[in-house]
């Protein structure tokens, strides 16, 4: 039976430099995986989005006051845009 005894072995600088610079470009590497993955489900979740709008034509027009309503409260602004006459009760044909 062989016995195994392990002692501290010094590697040079230059050896540990370009260590560190492999595992700095992994670490690179994985994280570019993981942002294009997220691009990626991101991209599908706006297709299933724009699918789902799409079924409906209010949707997109609802979708639009959203929007408009959220930037008014962002930048505590009045947004002010044509409505036609027909659509307020009372008024119109």
């Amino acid at each position: 039976m062989a016995v195994l005894f392990w002692t501290d072995i010094e590697l040079p600088e230059n050896m540990k430099r370009s260590m560190a610079h492999q595992a700095e470009a992994e670490r690179n590497r994985r994280a570019r995986v993981i942002l294009a993955l997220a691009e990626k489900q991101a991209a599908t979740k706006l297709l299933e989005a724009g699918q789902l709008i799409d079924q409906s034509p209010s949707a997109i027009k609802l979708r639009l006051y959203q929007t408009l309503a959220d930037i008014a409260a962002e930048k505590n602004s009045t947004i002010v845009f044509p409505f036609p006459e027909e659509m307020v009760p009372g008024k119109g044909a």
